[in-house]
């Protein structure tokens, strides 16, 4: 199931204890704050027990649903890279849409807790209270104030994510090598280590140790997890058949294809599409 909008920003506020929606992508990205309320969060098959002052970020790679266990009151964010950009208020500083794109798309962020430390967790739950009761007062989405609102969230989450696990924020240069992967994940030839590893200026034989001790995991490891993330959203999203699949994420041939997802989920493709289909019509 693929949710699809076309404004560069909707805010909803709401309380429920079912879910909304079965597991789904989107075409938007999303910033998630639990006001309250306990449940799980499944992200690409991660289990995330979530609680009050939780914050979550998923991409248009990812696919997830929230399990709520209590009645719990969200407030979610929804918006393009094109509300930052084609904002009357951007001030054309491209860097500010690398930093949010590495946020957003970053494996270990997405896997750890964001922990919004003291002061920041009550700046932080006012700005996203404020956003929405603007927003049920204006509707203007090119209003600077809530613009600004936005930017001010994003810097928050930014510090603070690298503060809790124990990182110092990453330079635009680190940020483009992700965006690099992204951009060339249909192409493997393209992230062979000595041609990324040029690419960028670091040695061919420290590169795996570089790419480990920046991200959290190996570098081998996070192109497969972050291929297998856009193979699943593929699966649950379309009726693009198998071959075509394997064409587009460089496989040699559909059993190439087979072999790799056996290897990665012990399952083949064919069963995850049929559940996740499954999953939504029991829903619906």
């Amino acid at each position: 199931m693929k949710l699809v909008q076309f404004l560069p920003l909707v805010i909803e506020d709401y309380e429920d204890d079912i879910q909304h929606f079965p597991k789904h992508s989107h075409n938007y990205y999303e910033i998630v704050y639990i006001f309250n309320g306990t449940g799980v969060h499944i992200l690409n098959e991660k289990r995330l027990y979530y609680e009050p002052r939780d914050v979550y970020l998923i991409s248009p790679t990812d696919h997830h649903v929230f399990e709520p266990a209590t009645i719990t009151h969200f407030t979610i964010l929804k918006f393009s890279l094109n509300y930052i950009t084609l904002h009357p208020a951007f001030n054309g500083d491209l860097k500010v849409v690398d930093q949010i794109k590495h946020l957003m798309h970053n494996l270990w962020i997405k896997e750890n807790k964001i922990q919004i430390t003291p002061p920041y967790d009550q700046i932080i739950e006012r700005t996203f209270t404020n956003m929405v009761d603007a927003s049920n007062v204006t509707q203007q989405i090119n209003s600077v104030w809530l613009y600004h609102q936005f930017l001010s969230i994003m810097n928050i989450l930014r510090t603070n994510i690298y503060h809790s696990l124990g990182r110092q924020p990453l330079s635009g240069n680190i940020d483009n090598l992700l965006d690099y992967i992204h951009e060339h994940i249909y192409q493997p030839k393209m992230l062979h280590i000595r041609n990324i590893a040029s690419r960028f200026h670091i040695s061919e034989s420290y590169f795996s140790n570089y790419f480990r001790k920046t991200y959290g995991h190996s570098y081998r490891d996070y192109i497969q997890r972050y291929k297998l993330n856009l193979i699943e959203s593929r699966l649950m999203t379309s009726n693009v058949n198998m071959k075509k699949i394997a064409e587009e994420f460089g496989f040699h041939d559909v059993s190439h294809f087979y072999q790799y997802y056996k290897t990665m989920r012990n399952d083949s493709p064919i069963n995850f599409r049929k559940k996740s289909l499954l999953n939504q019509t029991q829903k619906d």
